[in-house]
């Protein structure tokens, strides 16, 4: 069960519509390919900054032991930095992942 929350309208910039797009996509298919997730929530929400959260109530994982090996959370990470943003990862075995992408709105680099 996928589940979106967004503003009916959205008008970014190429470079924040593009690294948006990538790290849905990601989050998505790690949480069909390693989760075991029931639900997946997405909410994407304007203000100052860009916030893209996507949560699952999947098997969860330790972000530490992953993020070094992994190129999928690597990437999300790095993108969002090189639009001067950020992204957090919260999860541990048996809690789901929550995934919070934070971009700055105006002028991307």
């Amino acid at each position: 069960d996928v589940r979106l929350e967004a503003p009916a309208e959205l008008a970014l910039a190429p470079a924040l519509e593009t690294a948006t797009y990538r790290v849905a996509q990601e989050a998505l298919h790690n949480a069909q390919r390693h989760a075991d997730a029931e639900r997946i929530e997405l909410r994407l929400a304007l203000g100052e900054r860009l916030r893209l959260e996507v949560r699952d109530d999947g098997v969860g994982f330790d972000p530490a032991a992953v993020e070094e090996g992994g190129h999928g959370l690597r990437g999300m990470r790095e993108r969002a930095e090189l639009l001067g943003g950020s992204l957090e990862i919260a999860s541990a075995p048996g809690e789901g992942t929550a995934i919070l992408l934070e971009l700055p709105i105006e002028e991307t680099p």
